[in-house]
């Protein structure tokens, strides 16, 4: 059988390591999610009554990764067979060979069969007992990846990377050999413009804990059905993803979810979308862009000009951090940003007092809606 396998140098690392535990750290777009189920793509095909167990802290979250990418490889070979496919267990057989995808937030979930192969997924996302627990029913080898965004005496540091027998891959965007050019240069700007972005993003390594902004977001399964108060922020974007959240407020604590995170939306196409959700309490948008607000509004859609005064920024981001706040488990792309949300680092160290313009929409969108509903703004134009 002739595979279609679009490989990178991280999938011939993956597939010849012997360890017991293959540690992936890189940056993001650097295939180490893609590589590694590619990888078990491969020993489906070539072993014989293995078991393959791919777990993430939260279910939306591997569902929106390793599962969605296990799919995509399917299709792309001409291998998805739904017969094969139980949706609801989500798991996936080739001949007597099965692949399943569970989440760890649940407890129990982690005490289950034995497997042959554990790939961990955002393993930094785990605690030392998930893991742990996961490991010992596992025969063969463990696979973990992460983007190196915990701090120095998380159990990753003190008890993997400390291991005899762990393989350590590094990797960066450099190793995508697919990424578009348009990405690559986005990346490559931040050595000129942001030390501690490039250091996460273009080297692959630890960001500097004191340049992190929001340190206080908790993961909660769902919105709460009641509630106080409920806003909207809306960041435009095209080429970068327009992004509308969701906040509601219950006894003065936020909970935030993404409702949209998509770019290549024009106005019209983002005006279908909110008219389909039915929002009716108020929607505050990016106001460095009136024309589209505008049209927003003549839709009949409720949305005003968040307040983008002088120091919002800086009185936003403090008014949030001195709110206890929660992110819904499928809001997949905020609680990324949230985790590398950082002040700008000048080419000397410095941390400055302005975030970094970079993979911020969702950051921004709540931050519009919670300053603006904070100052009860009025509109200046209808």
């Amino acid at each position: 059988m002739e595979l279609k396998l679009k490989a990178s140098e991280i999938f011939q690392r993956n597939y010849q390591s012997r360890a017991r535990v293959v540690l992936n750290v890189g940056s993001s777009r650097s295939t180490k999610t893609y590589s590694i189920m590619q990888m078990f793509l491969i020993k489906m095909l070539q072993e014989d009554n293995i078991v393959i167990t791919i777990a993430r802290k939260s279910l939306p979250s591997l569902k929106g990764s390793a599962y969605r990418d296990w799919l995509e490889i399917l299709n792309i070979n001409n291998l998805y067979n739904p017969n094969n496919h139980n949706k609801s267990d989500l798991s996936y057989r080739i001949g007597n060979n099965e692949i399943e995808f569970i989440s760890v937030d649940n407890f129990d979930k982690v005490k289950g069969r034995k497997r042959t192969y554990l790939f961990c997924n955002e393993a930094n996302e785990l605690n030392w007992n998930d893991y742990n627990q996961l490991a010992l029913r596992t025969s063969k080898q463990i696979y973990l990846d992460l983007n190196p965004s915990h701090s120095e005496d998380h159990w990753i540091e003190t008890k993997i990377k400390t291991l005899k027998k762990v393989e350590i891959i590094h990797s960066t965007y450099k190793d995508n050999p697919f990424l578009e050019r348009e990405i690559v240069e986005e990346i490559e700007g931040l050595k000129d413009t942001d030390q501690n972005l490039w250091r996460i993003y273009g080297l692959g390594e630890m960001g500097l804990a004191e340049a992190r902004i929001f340190t206080h977001f908790q993961l909660c399964d769902d919105l709460p059905e009641e509630y106080d108060e409920r806003i909207y922020g809306l960041d435009f974007g095209f080429n970068h993803p327009t992004a509308l959240i969701e906040i509601r407020i219950k006894d003065d604590v936020y909970y935030w979810k993404e409702l949209i995170y998509e770019t290549h939306l024009t106005n019209s196409m983002l005006i279908d979308k909110i008219k389909q959700m039915e929002l009716t309490d108020t929607i505050y948008g990016d106001s460095e862009d009136p024309n589209r607000i505008t049209e927003i509004q003549q839709a009949g859609i409720n949305i005003l000009p968040a307040d983008k005064g002088k120091g919002s920024v800086k009185l936003g981001i403090d008014l949030i951090k001195s709110k206890k706040t929660f992110i819904c488990k499928d809001s997949i792309n905020l609680y990324k940003e949230s985790k590398i949300y950082s002040w700008k680092t000048t080419s000397d160290g410095t941390i400055t007092d302005e975030p970094s313009k970079f993979n911020d929409h969702g950051m921004d969108g709540g931050r519009y809606a919670i300053y603006s509903n904070n100052n009860k703004i009025t509109p200046f134009f209808i």
